[in-house]
Parts: structure tokens; C-alpha cells; sequence
């Protein structure tokens, strides 16, 4: 299989492409239901596409571009049993991107297809990887920084491409906030491998903030800056503590790859048959493991699709062992043995499907204006969403401040703009807003427990 692989034919990339669309397909008939944190970036680009901001109307700490996409996705009726093809079209484009970097710069020469294939490998290790979200889409850009960077470390004199190495991150920030810390890691590769001066570095953070000022001024047109500077505190520099569940879930999916890619970095040190620019790609992809280290802890929420920028930098450190054995046979068995680790990682967490999901609807109400005062937004999977309160751990605290003015302004504004049919309230969080809002209140009767309906008036 390692002959195969380490062919450059373009038959070979197609053969792979195919039979990665094949398992698409098959995992497509089993009609699983979503994750929760997939059908929260359903919801919000169907909010967007009713008329709502993002952090200003719905309270929701995802990147700019990341919530764009989704709402692309929702006026294009692209249902989210889809999300497999398109995260499958994705990661294609990053395989490649990483594949060609590796042999546009000789980082690892007489490797053929086999880059794609074990990038391609690593991102099936986890069902999640198999549906897009805002760390996947901001890694296509962090890849293309990652290839500039290399084209300057293999020149002699640096040239005013660096810009491009900002613009890169910025978008890349933009679709994941917790990525503006690979700007550090940018900074420090060139000043290390490269000739970088200071110009140089100002042109690059001038890149970077380029994107970050149109962004805002985008922000300030829709009168939405201030929510958006308040989001973006709250979620790139916050630190998470993940529960014992989610890390073994992490676990079983990364540690493969960790291993894996640990081994080939140790393997790699003070080996002689590493070229020059060869060891300055090794250098700067320890330099992004240990920036990914330090980004796990400023994520907005330690899901296993949320760190996937730990995995090109392994995969990097992986295929060292397939230049570095002697054996064919060696390379064999690791080809084998990531395979079985990938089928036993996909058992595991098809055993535990049914926690990692999103829970069924509990309410017999259907195709009905709904809104949710609490976290269950599975009441949403058989009705239309109203209001913003997408992510209610960012929005409770509206329910905590309603002595101030401007809190119930912004109450009465969501109620209004899209006044629901139902209001489901776990919480008991609508009845406060009756001291401030009464006229709204009034509106509402009980029906059941935590269940108002709105009243038709004659």
C-alpha cells in the first residue's frame, strides 16, 4: 500500500477522493441526528438570513466569517445533511494545500500522494471532524500562511509577500477568533528561519490588522461594533474548563495522532538526512504544535472539532517515519496500524452517538413559531426559531440585568421583532420580564408547565 501511495499520479489523488466520497455516502444513510453545535450554526444562519445581526440581535460567540457561511448555506437550502459533503470538500482543499507545500519546498521528498492520504486519515478519526465549523474553515487560511511562510524561509531575502502572511491569519482569525494567536507563531518563525527585518514585521501585522479594521468598520456601519468587541473578549480570551467527558472524547480521537506524530518528531531530531530548509519546515511546525498547545485554552468551547488545528503539524511529524524507516514493512504496519486505530476511534464514539448528538424534541408542537428561554434548542428542530437566544450561556445574563434600561429595550426589541407563537420557559425567566414589559407579558398565557402561548386577540 506504502508503493501506491508514495505515487505522484494524479490517478492515485483521484482513486483517494473517490473512496472518501464512497464513505461519505455510507455514513450519509445512517440519518443521525445532529450535534448540538451543529444545529446552533443551523440555526443562527437562518436568524441572519431573517434579518438579525450577529452579536448585537443573536447572542452567539462564533467568528464573523464563520456565521456568513452558514447563513451562505441557509439561503442556498442546503440542508444540514449535507454538512459531510461539504466539510469532505474542505478538507480536500487543506490535504491538498498541505501536499503540495510539502513538495513545492522538498520538505520530505519521495512521498507522492501519501501527505494527502494521511492528512486525509487524521481527519476521520472523529465523526465531528466530518462537519464544517468555524476552526475547520479558518485552518484552510492558517495552511496557506503556513505555505508562504515556508516560500520565505527557502529565499535568501524576504520579500513583501509577508502582507499576505497577515491577510492569511486575519481571515483565518475572523472565522475563529482564537486563531489571531498564530500571529505569534508567524512573527517568531520568520524571525527565527528567515531574514526578516522590522519593516518586514510591520507589513505582516499590518496584514493581520487590515482585516480586523474592515471587519469593524463593517461592524460600525450596522451599528454592531461594540457587541462585536464584547463577543470577541468573552470568547478568544476566556478560558474553558472542559468536562471529564469531553476529554476523553478528545482522547480517543487525537491521541493516535499524537503519538504518531511525537514518535516521528523524536525520531526526527539530529537526524542527518534532513536538509537545511527541510529543518527549518520541522522547526516552525514545533512552533505550531506548542501555539496550538496554548490556543486550547483560550477556545470559546473544547469540542473535539475545535482543535483541529493540532492535526497538521502531526500529520507533519508523522510522515518523518515513512521517510525515516528503512523497512517497507515498517512503513506498512504504521500505514495499517493508524487504519485500525482510525476504526477503533469511529467504534468508540459510535457506541456513545446517542450522548453526543442533539437530544430528541420533548414538545408536541410543530411548525410553529417557537421560542426557547433555556438550552434546550432541540424544541427547534420541528419548528421556526424566534428571538436570538441561540447560545444561552451568553444570553441568561440579558435575564440577570434587567434593571438596567438598556437591557430591556434591547428584551422588547426581540420580542417584537419577531413575536412567537410559543415560548417555551424552562427557567422561569419570562415572568420577570413582566415588572419591565407588561403590555408583552400580557400578551402570553400558560398552557403548560414552562409553556406560554400567545393570546389571539379579536
Amino acid at each position: 500500500m506504502f508503493q501506491i501511495l508514495r505515487s505522484s499520479s494524479i490517478f492515485v489523488l483521484i482513486f483517494l477522493i473517490i473512496i472518501w466520497l464512497l464513505m461519505t455516502i455510507i455514513l450519509s444513510q445512517f440519518n443521525l441526528l445532529p450535534y448540538t453545535w451543529e444545529f446552533k450554526n443551523f440555526l443562527i444562519g437562518q436568524n441572519l438570513n431573517h434579518g438579525y445581526r450577529i452579536y448585537k440581535d443573536i447572542r452567539e460567540n462564533i467568528g464573523p466569517l464563520s456565521a456568513n457561511f452558514y447563513q451562505l448555506i441557509d439561503f442556498l437550502n442546503i440542508p444540514i445533511t449535507w454538512n459531510a459533503y461539504l466539510a469532505t470538500g474542505i478538507i480536500v482543499l487543506q490535504a491538498i494545500i498541505f501536499q503540495q507545500t510539502i513538495s513545492r519546498y522538498l520538505l520530505l521528498p519521495n512521498l507522492g500522494n501519501l501527505p494527502f492520504f494521511i492528512y486525509s486519515l487524521f481527519f476521520h478519526f472523529s465523526m465531528e471532524f466530518l462537519v464544517p465549523n468555524g476552526s475547520m474553515l479558518g485552518l484552510t487560511f492558517l495552511l496557506l500562511a503556513w505555505n508562504e511562510i515556508l516560500a520565505q524561509q527557502s529565499t535568501l531575502k524576504v520579500t513583501d509577500r509577508v502582507f499576505l502572511i497577515g491577510l492569511y491569519l486575519g481571515i483565518a482569525s475572523i472565522f475563529f477568533f482564537s486563531y489571531a494567536l498564530f500571529l505569534i507563531w508567524a512573527i517568531l518563525s520568520l524571525l527565527f528561519y528567515s531574514s526578516i527585518n522590522l519593516r518586514q514585521i510591520i507589513l505582516l501585522i499590518i496584514g493581520f490588522s487590515l482585516v480586523f479594521i474592515f471587519t469593524g468598520l463593517m461592524f460600525s456601519y450596522q451599528d454592531n461594533f461594540q457587541s462585536f468587541i464584547d463577543v470577541y473578549k468573552n470568547s478568544a480570551f476566556t478560558v474553558y474548563i472542559p468536562t471529564t467527558n469531553q476529554i476523553k472524547q478528545i482522547i480517543w480521537s487525537y491521541i493516535p495522532a499524537m503519538i504518531s506524530g511525537i514518535w516521528g518528531f523524536v525520531k526526527v531530531i539530529n537526524n542527518t538526512k534532513i536538509k537545511s530548509n527541510a529543518q527549518k519546515a520541522q522547526q516552525t511546525n514545533l512552533m505550531w504544535l506548542l501555539t496550538s498547545v496554548m490556543t486550547i485554552f483560550i477556545i470559546p468551547t473544547v469540542e473535539r472539532i475545535n482543535l483541529v488545528f493540532l492535526l497538521p503539524s502531526l500529520v507533519y511529524f508523522t510522515l518523518n517515519l515513512f521517510y525515516l524507516f528503512k523497512s517497507y514493512w515498517q512503513k506498512e504496519l504504521l500505514i495499517i496500524t493508524l487504519f485500525i486505530a482510525m476504526l477503533y476511534s469511529l467504534s468508540n464514539e459510535w457506541n456513545d452517538v446517542g450522548q453526543q448528538r442533539i437530544l430528541a424534541q420533548k414538545l408536541q408542537i410543530r411548525n410553529e413559531k417557537m421560542m426557547v428561554l433555556g438550552s434546550q434548542i432541540e424544541e427547534y428542530q420541528n419548528n421556526q426559531m424566534a428571538g436570538p437566544f441561540v447560545n444561552w450561556e451568553l444570553s441568561k445574563s440579558l435575564f440577570t440585568n434587567l434593571n438596567q434600561y438598556k437591557t430591556v429595550i434591547l428584551m422588547h426589541d426581540y420580542f417584537v421583532k419577531d413575536m412567537p407563537t410559543y415560548i417555551y420557559d424552562p427557567e422561569n425567566n419570562f415572568k420577570k420580564l413582566g415588572y419591565y414589559l407588561p403590555e408583552l407579558t400580557n400578551q402570553y398565557s400558560l398552557i403548560d408547565a414552562h409553556l406560554y402561548k400567545k393570546i389571539n386577540n379579536p
